[in-house]
């Protein structure tokens, strides 16, 4: 739905997943969506390195979340939350 705005469908998912669940890895989140697990990961480096979210280890497994101090992370939730009421 967002594809054009955020550049891909892989980061939109990404961004809906981690909305939806506060947290995720990136084999979890390819699985959900049945999609390629590079790209996920892809989009996850791609956000980390540009603030959107940040990470941490837990035992072998990197997990994402959104960044709490990222400056727009209030009006992404939001735009997040109209795009998966239209779902």
């Amino acid at each position: 739905m967002l594809e054009s705005l955020f550049g891909s469908i892989s980061k939109e998912r990404v961004l809906a997943y981690l909305f939806s669940n506060e947290e995720g890895y990136a084999r979890g989140i390819a699985a959900f969506f049945d999609a390629n697990l590079r790209s996920i990961q892809l989009q996850l480096d791609n956000l980390e390195a540009g603030g959107v979210l940040v990470s941490r280890m837990e035992g072998r497994t990197r997990l994402y979340s959104l960044n709490p101090r990222w400056p727009f992370r209030e009006a992404l939730q939001h735009l997040i939350e109209r795009m998966l009421a239209f779902y």
